[in-house]
């Protein structure tokens, strides 16, 4: 008996000890430099957590921010904080033609950025092409955001002056100009309707005035062919902007270069008809005290071939400057 009592007070004893290395981190007497130890091996950092859930390995490669944050990634190599228009639509837009969806259930819709008087519409205005549409409005007006997205660019910008840039989840991105006040910063998430400025007439502006743009890929677009300003609402849901409407009717500067170029060709041809009579390259431009015989004649045709030629009738009337097939 008194030897199983000493066995069981032996165990005991053991038993204590063991108990006590095990939590002997936790005694304020810890040799210094120990907890130092604890402390280190216990700040293991080769995970991220958020939300109790491990997102990422440090040894493996970390997401692309840009691929999770900001809208429209699969069409935009970049997000750009600093130039308003750092895209090339030539060379991004590789398709015929693409169907733009503004709204969608669930989302905020759309809110008119501001409800004023148009002053000025899309298209070659004076000396330089207007990109935008002009909404009159009072210095320090509450300007909105027309769809939800992410603001860009929230900065002064030459010619714009106070600017801010919103892309949206489906490509376009919104542009509003000569604002009084910023309100917004880049990176910020909106909602349809959220203030994003104050009106006024910074930048090259010659009265306060919200300048409006609706750009996809660099590319600016008529507003007007998406909103219908006089009910303040959309025109349709659904856009559909084709490369062919890019070339003939929304760049403006290409537009305007053919333009010219298709006026000096006239002028030069019509100079140089009035000056020999005779056609340039098979073409003829009609001059003043011309008629079809006289220029029959002096290019070695007949009446009835030029009007052939040029689908018209011996009575016809020419004009000046008219073309002539010969």
């Amino acid at each position: 008996m008194k030897r199983l009592v000493i066995i069981l007070s032996i165990t005991c004893i053991a038993c204590f000890n063991v108990s006590a290395k095990s939590f002997s981190y936790h005694d304020d007497k810890t040799k210094r430099g120990d907890d130092k130890k604890a402390k280190t091996k216990g700040d293991d950092t080769t995970k991220f957590i958020v939300n109790n859930e491990n997102i990422f390995d440090s040894e493996e490669e970390s997401p692309d921010t840009n691929q999770i944050l900001f809208p429209s990634h699969d069409l935009y190599a970049s997000w750009d904080t600093l130039m308003a228009h750092p895209y090339n639509f030539s060379e991004c837009f590789k398709v015929d033609s693409v169907v733009i969806q503004l709204t969608e259930n669930g989302d905020g819709g759309f809110v008119m950025p501001f409800s004023g008087g148009l002053t000025s519409v899309f298209g070659w205005r004076k000396y330089r092409p207007h990109y935008g549409t002009d909404i009159d409005l009072e210095t320090g007006d509450q300007v909105v955001s027309a769809f939800d997205g992410m603001v860009r660019l929230a900065k002064y910008c030459q010619g714009y002056g106070n600017c801010v840039i919103v892309r949206h989840n489906n490509g376009l991105e919104t542009v509003y100009g000569h604002l009084s006040k910023l309100l917004v910063e880049p990176g910020q998430t909106l909602t349809a309707g959220t203030l994003i400025g104050l009106g006024g007439n910074t930048g090259r502006s010659s009265g306060s005035h919200l300048h409006l743009e609706f750009r996809y890929l660099g590319q600016a677009l008529d507003t007007e062919d998406f909103i219908d300003y006089a009910k303040g609402e959309l025109k349709t849901n659904c856009f559909t902007l084709r490369k062919l409407d890019v070339e003939n009717k929304y760049d403006l500067r290409a537009l305007h270069s053919r333009h010219k170029k298709d006026v000096g060709y006239a002028r030069s041809g019509s100079k140089g008809a009035k000056y020999s009579g005779l056609a340039k390259g098979g073409v003829y431009f009609v001059r003043r005290g011309d008629n079809l015989g006289a220029i029959a004649r002096r290019n070695h045709t007949t009446v009835k071939s030029l009007c052939k030629k040029n689908h018209i009738k011996e009575t016809s009337i020419l004009q000046l400057g008219q073309k002539l097939k010969i």
